[in-house]
C-alpha cells in the first residue's frame, strides 16, 4: 500500500527535476574560425622635435578562437571568450597599403548571451556582449606588448543538429580602447618614440564553428 502511494510522489519529483537536469547539461564548447576586418589608428612619430602623424590600418585577416558558455536559464547563458587575429599594421590606401610590422590581437572577455525562442527549438538566434582585455602583440624586434580594455557585441544563431551537437554562426564587433596621446609600442620603458593619437580600434568579424554540448 505504501509503495502504491509512493509512486505518484516519485513521479512528481522526477517531473520537477527534469528541467533542472536539462539545464545541467548546458555547458557548451565552441571552437570558432572567421575573418576579421576593419580597424585603424593614428601614430605620432616625434622626429627632431616635430610630430609626424601616420594613419595606419589593421590589415583584414583570418581569426580564430573558442568560447565556453554555461546556461543560466532557458534564455540566457554566461560565456568566456578567447579570440586571436594574427595580422599586421600597414599604411592606409586602397590596394596600396605597405606593411609596417606584424601585429597580433589577443582578446580575453567574459560576458553573456540572450537567446530568443523556446528551449526545444533547433534554431535559436541570440544577442551577446563581452567585456575584458585585448593584448596588442607587435611582431617587431624591441617593441613591447600592450594590454588594453576591450568590449565586443554580437548577433548570431545556433543550429542544433542533435542533442549535443550544433553549429554556431555570428557577427561580432570588437572595440579595443586606446588612451589618446599615450605612449605605446615602446622599445623600452622611458624610451617610447611612438604615441597613440587614436582613441580606439573597432573591428568586425564574421565567424562560425561547431558547438559541443555537455
Amino acid at each position: 500500500m505504501e509503495a502504491r502511494l509512493m509512486r505518484p510522489a516519485v513521479a512528481t519529483a522526477l517531473l520537477t527535476l527534469l528541467p533542472s537536469a536539462a539545464l545541467a547539461q548546458r555547458v557548451e564548447l565552441t571552437p570558432l574560425a572567421g575573418y576579421r576586418f576593419g580597424g585603424s589608428l593614428t601614430l605620432v612619430d616625434t622626429v627632431d622635435g616635430v610630430d609626424q602623424y601616420r594613419e595606419l590600418e589593421v590589415a583584414d585577416h583570418a581569426a580564430w578562437g573558442a568560447q565556453i558558455a554555461v546556461r543560466v536559464s532557458s534564455d540566457s547563458e554566461a560565456e568566456v571568450l578567447y579570440a586571436r587575429q594574427d595580422t599586421r599594421l600597414q599604411t592606409s590606401g586602397l590596394f596600396t597599403g605597405q606593411p609596417v610590422f606584424g601585429l597580433a590581437l589577443e582578446t580575453w572577455q567574459f560576458g553573456g548571451n540572450y537567446l530568443f525562442g523556446e528551449e526545444s527549438q533547433r534554431v535559436r538566434p541570440y544577442l551577446g556582449v563581452g567585456l575584458g582585455l585585448t593584448r596588442l602583440l607587435p611582431k617587431a624586434e624591441g617593441l613591447q606588448d600592450e594590454t588594453r580594455f576591450s568590449a565586443s557585441f554580437a548577433g548570431g544563431v545556433k543550429l542544433w543538429l542533435a542533442r549535443n551537437l550544433g553549429l554556431r554562426f555570428e557577427a561580432r564587433g570588437f572595440l579595443t580602447v586606446l588612451e589618446s596621446d599615450r605612449e605605446t609600442f615602446c622599445t623600452s620603458p622611458g624610451t617610447c618614440h611612438v604615441d597613440t593619437h587614436a582613441a580606439d580600434i573597432f573591428q568586425a568579424e564574421l565567424r562560425g564553428g561547431v558547438v559541443l554540448r555537455f
